[in-house]
């Protein structure tokens, strides 16, 4: 009920500072300057509060700010060219006529105003004007370029001939009742949109007060045009502005029109924990749960913990600052779940990270296994070779048995470490260099060189070989090498490459094609030759053998 008291009363004040006119009205002063002008002043005072006012009051920005403004800028222009028409241009008919014309722009927007008021007062949460109010917009913006022209038609006012005494000769056309009733039918429309839609419980209840002074204005515009009103304490512009005023300040006393006052209400009612300081901590507003501030929390930053559970936010705002608190109970409770979970999760994904490493290791110890398996298998004839000789050795007193033995057995375990060396490369690329070829072959001839058979490299390829084909092509090197050493006079090997990969081998002592490959040899290269996609050739001239190798020209030849 103290706003239905409050709005009541501000009415009051109103109707009170509208009262005072009824001096200068009612012919209780002189009319001659400076007191013949006192009621335009007057009222031109009032206007220009009432302007104010509103900037101070209504919040600055918005549509709903604006008409507001915008309605009582009305109510000053509308004063403003009435004391205009009465004195500056008093005796100047055609500017004095139409300044009285131009009284219609104020008279016809205010209501238009105040209907745009009402509709965006009790919009649902969305602040666009409806296309309603554009529209009569339009209408009334047309009503109003009739008015100022009717020097043309003459069907808002009809007067004599050359416009003789228009002051007062004069006679209503039906476009002055049109308009009349067009503001009449704004005013009715605004207030009961704002009687009928309001959606705030306490503000609907009291909603009714509203209907006081649309009924005075009413009556008093009735007294008006009857010729009725006692003492002539008001005139219809002051009437059309006063109503829509105290319609106004009825709206923002109830709560249906926001202000900027009665902050001291919103922070009482309030359940969040706020504040209001101005710029050295001096509280302006506070709910009643808000925490006291010391200076040195109102100095921290914002985000900053007044407990182990409440952050304090804060805000600049014009003059001072905003505080408010949040409970973090709850989030800290999720934080600390949350770390647990991610504490647990870590360790898990450790835990599958090392799972993951030891089966990497593993399936690299097994592929190395693998790896080693064939490299054996590929290399026990060899290794078998070796240990028959090193056996040999050591039950034989022969020193030249011994020797012999050594240098084969160097040249076997050169054999051995550069197939597996190629195995291990095949094992990481299909190809291999022929350069690494090559450091194969020439180790190899090293150690027939040591035996006492002279053996020589050309490599100038530069080109990569298949995996397959080059272990296939060192191995049958080693075994014409191993079948012939005895026999050997020289070894010459030629690593070239044009449109591909040659493998040359020009060996001198080998007594024919077939000692190459003796029979009795169960590993035959000849058929790994074939499988790895290598053609061979061989020739013999003058004691001397020619061997070809050409990788991926297919299986053909010995």
């Amino acid at each position: 009920m103290n706003e239905v008291k409050t709005a009541l009363s501000r009415m009051g004040v109103y109707y009170l500072l509208l009262a005072t006119n009824i001096i200068p009205n009612a012919n209780l002063l002189p009319d001659s300057f400076p007191t013949r002008n006192v009621s335009t002043v007057w009222l031109l005072l009032l206007a220009v509060c009432l302007v104010l006012y509103y900037a101070h009051r209504v919040p600055p920005t918005g549509k709903l700010s604006a008409m507001m403004k915008s309605l009582s800028r009305m109510g000053l222009l509308l004063i403003l060219l009435r004391g205009v028409k009465y004195s500056a241009f008093a005796e100047v008919g055609v500017l004095a006529r139409h300044t009285w014309y131009l009284y219609y722009v104020p008279m016809l927007l205010s209501p238009q105003l105040l209907f745009g008021v009402s509709l965006l007062v009790s919009a649902k949460d969305d602040t666009r004007i409806p296309r309603v109010w554009h529209i009569t917009l339009a209408l009334t913006l047309a009503l109003i370029a009739l008015v100022l022209t009717n020097d043309l038609h003459q069907l808002v006012f009809r007067f004599q001939p050359d416009f003789a005494d228009w002051d007062h000769a004069y006679t209503r056309g039906f476009l002055y009742y049109a308009a009349t009733a067009w503001q009449l039918a704004f005013y009715s429309a605004a207030v009961i949109i704002l009687v009928v839609k309001c959606r705030i419980g306490s503000a609907k209840r009291s909603a009714w007060i509203l209907l006081i002074p649309f009924a005075v204005g009413i009556w008093l515009i009735v007294l008006q045009f009857t010729g009725t009103m006692p003492l002539h304490i008001i005139e219809f512009p002051e009437t059309l502005i006063g109503t829509a005023a105290i319609i106004l300040e009825g709206c923002m006393q109830l709560g249906l029109i926001p202000t900027n006052t009665n902050y001291g209400k919103l922070f009482a009612v309030c359940s969040l924990s706020a504040q209001i300081t101005d710029g050295k901590g001096t509280v302006a507003y506070a709910s009643p749960s808000a925490a006291k501030l010391t200076p040195a929390q109102f100095a921290a930053a914002s985000g900053s913990r007044l407990d182990a559970h409440t952050v304090l936010q804060k805000m600049p705002v014009p003059g001072g600052f905003g505080f408010w608190q949040v409970d973090m109970t709850e989030q800290d409770r999720l934080n600390e779940a949350l770390a647990e979970a991610s504490d647990a999760l870590r360790q898990e994904t450790e835990l599958i990270r090392l799972r993951s490493e030891m089966k990497a290791r593993q399936a690299k110890t097994e592929q190395r296994t693998r790896v080693y398996d064939a490299i054996d298998v590929h290399t026990r004839a060899q290794t078998q070779a070796i240990f028959e000789l090193a056996r040999t050795a050591r039950l034989s007193s022969d020193a030249a048995c011994k020797e012999a033995a050594r240098k084969r057995i160097a040249f076997l375990g050169a054999y051995v470490k550069r197939y597996a060396n190629l195995m291990l490369l095949s094992q990481q690329s299909d190809a291999i260099g022929a350069g690494e070829l090559g450091l194969s072959v020439s180790e190899l001839l090293r150690y027939v060189s040591f035996c006492g058979v002279p053996g020589d490299l050309i490599c100038d390829a530069d080109c990569d070989v298949p995996a397959a084909a080059a272990l296939a092509m060192f191995e049958a090197l080693e075994t014409m090498l191993d079948a012939n050493l005895s026999d050997l006079q020289g070894v010459f090997v030629n690593l070239s490459a044009q449109d591909a990969l040659t493998f040359k081998i020009t060996l001198e002592g080998v007594a024919s094609a077939d000692a190459l490959f003796p029979a009795g040899n169960g590993d035959d290269p000849r058929a790994k030759l074939r499988a790895a996609g290598v053609a061979a050739e061989v020739q013999q001239e003058d004691g001397v053998t020619f061997v070809c190798l050409t990788p991926g020209k297919g299986g053909a030849g010995v």
